[in-house]
C-alpha cells in the first residue's frame, strides 16, 4: 500500500492544548522539523520506485514534499549502482551506468549515462530504495486563502498512526525552547526533548529489528 501524505496540521489538536498560546503555523512548522529528524535517525520512511528509460542526469524518485536523506540500494537492468558523492562523478561518460548519486532534494543521477533507447538499443529500467524525510525547505505564499500555509508541512500518515506522539513531544520540545516568547519554557522544552529523543531512538532500534529478523545483540570487548 503507498504511503499517503498528510499535512502536519492533524497533530494540531495535541499541541495545542499545552502550547495554546503559540501559533498554529509555528507549531506545523516544529512538527515537520521533528519529522526530519525522527525520519534522519530511524530510516522508518522507505520508498522503492522503478523507471524505465529514466534521462539519467536528473530522474526524480521522491515524492513532490519530500527528500531523499539516504539511497538505501540502486540496480540498473538488475545490475547493482554504487552510491557515491555528486562531487566525484565524472562528466560526459556514456555506457552502462554502474554509479548513482543525489542531486537534489528528489533527484537522482547515474554515471555513465545509459545510451538512449533506439535501433537495437532496448530502455532501460532504474529500481531505487531511498529513505525519505519531508523536505526542510519552506514554500509559502502559494494559498492565496491561507498566506501563511506553508506546502511542504507534509508528513506520511503512518507518522501520525504509529509515532503521533512521539512528534508530538518533539514539536513541543522546540516549541517551548524557542527564545523570549509567551510560551518559552526551558524546563518543559528538556523534558519533552528527553522523550523525544526516547521514542526517536527506540524507533530506530524496532526499525533494525525489523530489517535483520532477528533480536539485536551486543557483544563485550575488553580493551
Amino acid at each position: 500500500m503507498a504511503v499517503q501524505l498528510v499535512s502536519t496540521a492533524v497533530l494540531l489538536p495535541q499541541i495545542a492544548p499545552f502550547a495554546p498560546t503559540c501559533p498554529a503555523f509555528v507549531a506545523e512548522q516544529q512538527i515537520r522539523m521533528a519529522a526530519i529528524e525522527l525520519a534522519e535517525v530511524s530510516r522508518a520512511w522507505r520508498h522503492v520506485t522503478t523507471t524505465t528509460a529514466p534521462d539519467p542526469t536528473h530522474i526524480l524518485v521522491a515524492p513532490a514534499g519530500t527528500a531523499i536523506h539516504e539511497i538505501e540500494f540502486a540496480e540498473f537492468n538488475g545490475r547493482p549502482l554504487a552510491p557515491i558523492q555528486f562531487s566525484t562523478f565524472e562528466e560526459g561518460l556514456t555506457g552502462f551506468p554502474a554509479f548513482v548519486s543525489q542531486i537534489g532534494p528528489g533527484e537522482v543521477r547515474l554515471s555513465p549515462a545509459p545510451a538512449p533507447p533506439g535501433p537495437g538499443i532496448e530502455p532501460g529500467t532504474l529500481r531505487i530504495s531511498v529513505f525519505l524525510k519531508p523536505r526542510a525547505d519552506n514554500a509559502i505564499g502559494g494559498n492565496p486563502a491561507k498566506p501563511f500555509e506553508d506546502a511542504h508541512n507534509l508528513i506520511p500518515d503512518f507518522f501520525v498512526s504509529i509515532h503521533g506522539h512521539t512528534l508530538t513531544c518533539g514539536a513541543l520540545a522546540r516549541i517551548f525552547a524557542i527564545p523570549d516568547e509567551p510560551w518559552t519554557d526551558e524546563r518543559r522544552a528538556a523534558y519533552y526533548e528527553a522523550e523525544f529523543t526516547r521514542k526517536r531512538d527506540a524507533a530506530f532500534t524496532g526499525n533494525l529489528r525489523g530489517q535483520q529478523r532477528a533480536p539485536i545483540r551486543t557483544k563485550f570487548r575488553d580493551f
